[in-house]
C-alpha cells in the first residue's frame, strides 16, 4: 500500500504520545485504511456486481431505449427483436431524446418512429412504447417521466438471477434517472449502453456528449454494465441491402427506404452501429469483448483510471456478416409470419 508522505510525517511527530509501541501500530493501521478508502482508488472493485457475459441461453427481459427519431440504424436493430422472439422477451421500447439535433420534439420524433417500425412489422400496439426523459441537470435529480418509471417498473419485477437487460441505443438518460430514482433496482438490471468512445481517452460519442451526466453515472453506479464500444465495423452497399432486406416484407422495404432519405445513408461506408448492439444479445458469437475496470469519466468526457468502479465488459467488435445473418432472418420471419414473403 502506498503511504502519503503527510500521513507518515503526521505519525512520526505524534510517537511521543502513545503510552506502547502497540498503540501506535493500531493509530497506523487505522489510518492506513482511511487512506485506502478515500484515496484515488476508494471505490473498489466489488461495488457492482459482474454483468453476466455472455449472457444465458434461453430468453432475455428486454427493454430497448432508443433515439429512432435522429438516424436509421435503430430501426435496424428493432426489427432485429422483432422477428426474434425466441431469443427476446420484449417488454416495451422507450423513446428516448438525441440532444440538441432533436431539440424540445426529440422524445416525440423517436415516439413517432417507433411506432412506424411497430405498424411496418405488423405488430401496432404489440407492445408497450414510453417517453422518456430530457438530458439530466442534477446527481439528486429525481425525474418524472413514463419511461423512466416503466424502466423501474420491469425491473423490480426482474430478479438478480433473471435480470431486466435495459439496452441504450441512444443517450444514457433513462437509465441514470431510473437508477438515481430507485437505486434498489440496481442487481436487477444489466444496463447494455451504446457507447463506440474513443478508449481508452474519451468517452466521446454523440449518445455520450447528448447527456454528459448520464454517461458519467453509468460508470460510476453500482450496477451491471456492458459497455458496447463498437459499430462501425456494420456497413453494407445500398444495393446489397436493397436485394436482402427490401423483399422481406413492409419492413423489410421500410428500411431500404430509410436509406434513400439522406445521401450519406446510401455511402458504403455507412455504419449501421447500433443494430450490433441487439445481435451481440442475439448472438455473443457475433462480437469479441474483455472484462476491464470501470474507469471515472471527466466532466469534459476523458476516461480516469485512476478511479475504478468495478468491473464492466466492454464489447470492442462485432463481426458484420453474421449480424446482417441475424437481421435477415428476423425479417424473414417476421414477413413469414404476416404473410409477405416474397
Amino acid at each position: 500500500m502506498k503511504v502519503k508522505n503527510g500521513l507518515l510525517s503526521m505519525w512520526v511527530s505524534e510517537w511521543p504520545h502513545f503510552k506502547t509501541p502497540l498503540a501506535f501500530c493500531r493509530c497506523v493501521f487505522g489510518m492506513a485504511v482511511i487512506a485506502a478508502l478515500t484515496g484515488p482508488c476508494a471505490l473498489a472493485a466489488d461495488v457492482r456486481s459482474a454483468a453476466p457475459w455472455p449472457p444465458p441461453a434461453g430468453k432475455l427481459k428486454l427493454i430497448i431505449d432508443t433515439d429512432a427519431g435522429n438516424e436509421f440504424d435503430d430501426q435496424y436493430a428493432i426489427s432485429l427483436v422483432l422477428g426474434s422472439p425466441d431469443r427476446f422477451d420484449l417488454e416495451g421500447i422507450v423513446a428516448a431524446h438525441f440532444g440538441e439535433r432533436g431539440g424540445v420534439t426529440g422524445i416525440d420524433q423517436s415516439y413517432a418512429e417507433i411506432q412506424r417500425v411497430l405498424e411496418k412489422a405488423g405488430m401496432t400496439g404489440g407492445f408497450p412504447v414510453k417517453r422518456g426523459a430530457d438530458p439530466l441537470m442534477y446527481r439528486d435529480q429525481k425525474i418524472q417521466s413514463e419511461g423512466v418509471d416503466f424502466i423501474i417498473q420491469k425491473a423490480r419485477a426482474a430478479t438478480p438471477d433473471a435480470p431486466l437487460w435495459l439496452v441504450l441505443i441512444g443517450p444514457a438518460t433513462d437509465a441514470a434517472a431510473a437508477l438515481l430514482k430507485d437505486p434498489g433496482i440496481a442487481d436487477r438490471v444489466v444496463i447494455f449502453w451504446h457507447g463506440r468512445t474513443e478508449w481508452p481517452v474519451r468517452c466521446w460519442n454523440f449518445n455520450a456528449y447528448n447527456d454528459i451526466l448520464a454517461a458519467r453515472l453509468l460508470f460510476e453506479l453500482p450496477t451491471r454494465f456492458v459497455l458496447f464500444d463498437t459499430g462501425a465495423y456494420l456497413r453494407m452497399d445500398p444495393a446489397e441491402s436493397e436485394r436482402r432486406f427490401a423483399p422481406l416484407g413492409p419492413l423489410g422495404a421500410y428500411l431500404q427506404e430509410l436509406r434513400h432519405r439522406k445521401s450519406g445513408y446510401m455511402s458504403p461506408q455507412k455504419g449501421f452501429f447500433d443494430l450490433g448492439d441487439l445481435a451481440a444479445l442475439a448472438d455473443p458469437s457475433t462480437v469479441r469483448w474483455e472484462t476491464t475496470n470501470a474507469p471515472a469519466v471527466t466532466q469534459d468526457l476523458r476516461y480516469d483510471f485512476t478511479r475504478n468502479y468495478g468491473q464492466i465488459v466492454r464489447i470492442y467488435q462485432v463481426e458484420s456478416e453474421p449480424t446482417f445473418n441475424l437481421l435477415e432472418g428476423a425479417l424473414r420471419r417476421l414477413a413469414n409470419q404476416n404473410g409477405n414473403k416474397k
